[in-house]
């Protein structure tokens, strides 16, 4: 193990070095005279605990604690001071410190044992901060399904983690491989250029930055600020360039069919990676460019135990999805006629019945349009029933387009007969609408040389309204309707048929 000592006086730092070397030869100790030299030791070795002495520091002496622990929050410290002072030994203790030593009174048995037990407490303490934040963190995660806030809450609680640049979430297997779903910042402007110019510097012999991605280099990538070469900043496009990045993938099982296809080359290589069972959905970057950063060990550990709680997140939020899709299409095959695409007979049960007890209360009017195309079966005979489908998919048509409001329902009734429920109508804007959509269809000119009423396709209609109320029922309002539309095809057909006064007349629709 190698431990870092920041001593200012070379005769103590040899003597703490000769004294843990004598006691413990798994111990090597690395020399560092101030702070600012101990974060360069920091950036580029590999240190399992600290000796800081405070008491030569030219600042004030708990400052130093506090650099330190900034850079290595996951390193035990431990305080040498040449003499004893409570007030420093509590502040350091209450500022993280593992343990408080005076160098008078030190031994090496001692101080061996100082530094065993400050790396098992620093281990477990850490651990245990580790996994409260990480707690936070998914309980933020968890309190929605929504995918963007998911992904949103990530990344923002990454670059706090971090305390990096930004971090962005790119998604792989879109059909649009550049595009990124969220970053940490409210200005995403340069967000889809970063991801561009990482991949075309972790592939700059390739001629698209976006390629087929082979599976097997699917992996963790640091890469740190002395790793990636000197690229000159866009300066007319006002984009920096990274200088450091972290790339973490994010592997979802969406399918067994999944295709790597329109997947972005990943900046994550690795020799002898496995190919993972699950597809790349997307992948996590974290980056600066302005101030450059080496990557450690423990943000690495963590951010991959955090990415896959992510990821379950993600596959429940997709499942969410995936269900919500699946019960609106169960809703559109019970409530939608499959030939025409418009509500059926259960789904106008239900509606009228809703509306009338609506209505009921409110004591305004409700009208019904039943509708039924003249002679359809010498139409079906005369042309096939794929040209009758058409012919009804049509004239659905034509009636939607003539009820424009929200409120308005068209339902396939029967075989070649249509309900139109209009709240808040009265027998005059009814009547009106009816006849509008007969008009419709005449323009239309839709050839019909078998029918006796006309060349072309024609319609009849009845039209019925009431005020409903506890006296009445909906089946009057449907009866009378039914009874105004049978007048209609009784006088000719191509009419409109009316409940006037309680007597029935039909209107012939001018030609």
């Amino acid at each position: 193990m190698k431990i870092l000592s920041i001593e200012s006086d070379s005769k103590d730092a040899s003597t703490i070095a000769r004294m843990l070397e004598e006691r413990a030869e798994q111990y090597e100790v690395v020399q560092a005279q101030d702070v600012g030299n101990a974060i360069e030791q920091l950036t580029n070795t590999k240190v399992d605990a600290i000796l800081l002495n405070l008491s030569c520091s030219k600042r004030e002496k708990l400052t130093d604690l506090d650099l330190v622990q900034e850079m290595a929050p996951q390193l035990p410290v431990i305080v040498l001071a040449k003499t004893y002072d409570a007030n420093v030994a509590v502040s350091s203790l209450r500022r993280g410190a593992q343990d408080y030593l005076v160098k008078d009174e030190l031994e090496g048995s001692r101080l061996v044992r100082s530094i065993e037990y400050a790396i098992e407490r620093q281990r477990i303490e850490f651990n245990e901060r580790q996994q409260a934040f990480m707690k936070k963190i998914l309980d933020k995660i968890r309190n929605s399904i929504d995918l963007e806030k998911i992904l949103k809450t990530t990344v923002c609680e990454i670059q706090k983690f971090l305390n990096t640049e930004e971090v962005l979430i790119y998604h792989c297997a879109s059909n649009h491989p550049e595009e990124v779903l969220v970053v940490s910042s409210s200005e995403d402007k340069s967000a889809e250029s970063i991801v561009t110019e990482l991949v075309s510097h972790q592939n700059p012999k390739e001629t698209s930055a976006f390629d087929l991605l082979p599976s097997q280099t699917i992996c963790i990538r640091a890469i740190s600020n002395n790793q990636v070469e000197d690229i000159p900043d866009d300066s007319t496009s006002g984009i920096r360039c990274a200088k450091s990045y972290l790339s973490l993938p994010i592997h979802v099982d969406e399918s067994e069919d999944c295709i790597y296809k329109n997947l972005t080359h990943p900046i994550i290589q690795q020799e002898n990676a496995q190919e993972p069972a699950e597809a790349l959905w997307g992948i996590l970057v974290a980056y600066n460019t302005d101030i450059p950063r080496k990557w450690r060990d423990w943000e690495i550990s963590f951010l991959q135990k955090l990415t896959a709680q992510v990821t379950v997140c993600i596959q429940q939020s997709q499942l969410w999805s995936k269900l919500q899709t699946a019960n609106q299409k169960l809703h559109e095959l019970a409530i939608l006629d499959g030939l025409t695409k418009i509500p059926n007979r259960r789904y106008f049960d239900l509606v009228i019945d809703n509306e009338w007890k609506r209505l009921t209360r409110e004591q305004k009017p409700l009208s019904l349009i039943l509708c039924d195309i003249d002679h359809f079966k010498a139409y079906n005979d005369a042309y096939g029933h794929q040209q009758g489908d058409l012919c009804l998919q049509q004239i659905a048509q034509i009636l939607q387009e003539c009820t424009g409001r929200s409120t308005d329902l068209v339902a396939r009734y029967g075989g070649e007969e249509f309900a139109i429920i209009l709240p808040n109508t009265d027998a005059n804007g009814a009547f009106f609408v009816a006849r509008n959509i007969s008009r419709k269809l005449a323009l239309k000119k839709i050839c019909h040389p078998q029918s006796s009423a006309s060349p072309y396709v024609t319609c009849s209609m009845g039209v019925s309204t009431l005020i409903p109320g506890s006296q009445k029922s909906v089946s009057t309002l449907i009866h009378n309707a039914d009874k105004s539309l049978y007048e209609a095809k009784d006088l000719g057909r191509n009419r409109i048929g009316v409940i006037a006064k309680e007597d029935c007349q039909a209107i012939k629709i001018p030609s």
